[in-house]
């Protein structure tokens, strides 16, 4: 089942940024924002309609919590169904499929490089500062677990806003300056949780990098996919290889905190947010 749900996820996150390009013309990067506001909707409802449905206050026909399944269930079948009978004009296709080495070789065009890693440090930022903000409240502030794990939630209401507001900031603002000052607030935050001791300052650090990198994610990808326009559906599978980067930051992440504490875990995310203002130029708009 989780196989399933994992391998489905890809593909749909794969075909579904090329698909969204055909439809819309205008502002890419703000679209995918909007559709990760969507996301995290999700995301952050899911415990609580699992909860309703522990404590009957919701009709969960005998499945308890697990209605959230059905739920979610039928909302993906009506989606798919809407989405079926949906006319998009396509490009149509010539020539021979792309294989795996023919959409690999698009790495060797620095664009599409430079985006692939920054997609990787986007979702090792986002992966990292989930698995390590709680822990920073413990060691620094000598919290209980229950009591640190409000530190995730926090990073996702900010993120869940960054992406409602971002989606209207990238269409009256340059995709640059807004990619500029969502770096620059994950740069503060860095800084935040590398020296913070008090509660103020390390919620407002998790609060900035939560916000910040909202959008990261949408800038990047676009800009990946419109740079190569005839081969968007390479590069849209590329950059959702660069999830990757989940796996990755964590594991260093880990090796680090174990090594000098917590600031080394926030040390390597540091790196990723360095790279971060390294791709201000590649963004276009």
């Amino acid at each position: 089942t989780f196989s399933l749900l994992g391998i489905g996820n890809t593909l749909m996150q794969t075909s579904l940024n090329p698909l969204v390009s055909l439809v819309i013309k205008g502002n890419l990067a703000a679209t995918l924002t909007f559709g990760q506001f969507v996301k995290a909707i999700a995301s952050f409802l899911a415990p609580y309609i699992a909860m309703w449905g522990a404590m009957g206050a919701l009709p969960s026909f005998g499945y308890g919590w697990r209605v959230l399944f059905p739920i979610y269930m039928i909302i993906g079948m009506a989606a798919a169904a809407f989405l079926s009978v949906t006319s998009i004009p396509e490009d149509e296709e010539t020539g021979k499929a792309s294989s795996l080495a023919d959409s690999v070789k698009l790495l060797g065009k620095p664009i599409v490089l430079l985006s692939f890693i920054g997609i990787m440090c986007h979702v090792g930022v986002d992966v990292g500062t989930n698995t390590t903000a709680p822990k920073i409240l413990m060691e620094r502030l000598g919290w209980t677990l229950n009591d640190a794990a409000f530190a995730t939630s926090l990073y996702f209401i900010f993120r869940t806003v960054g992406c409602l507001t971002g989606s209207f900031f990238l269409r009256v603002m340059k995709a640059r300056t807004f990619f500029i000052i969502s770096v620059s607030m994950m740069a503060l935050s860095m800084l935040g949780m590398f020296v913070g001791t008090n509660q103020t300052l390390l919620y407002a650090a998790i609060a900035l990098v939560g916000y910040g990198n909202s959008n990261v994610f949408s800038i990047v990808f676009s800009q990946a996919l419109l740079s190569v326009p005839e081969s968007k559906n390479e590069v849209s599978g590329l950059m959702i290889m660069g999830l990757f980067g989940g796996t990755v930051f964590p594991l260093l992440m880990g090796f680090a905190s174990d090594a000098v504490g917590q600031v080394g875990a926030v040390a390597v995310m540091a790196v990723g947010v360095a790279y971060l203002f390294t791709y201000v130029n590649k963004v276009k708009q």
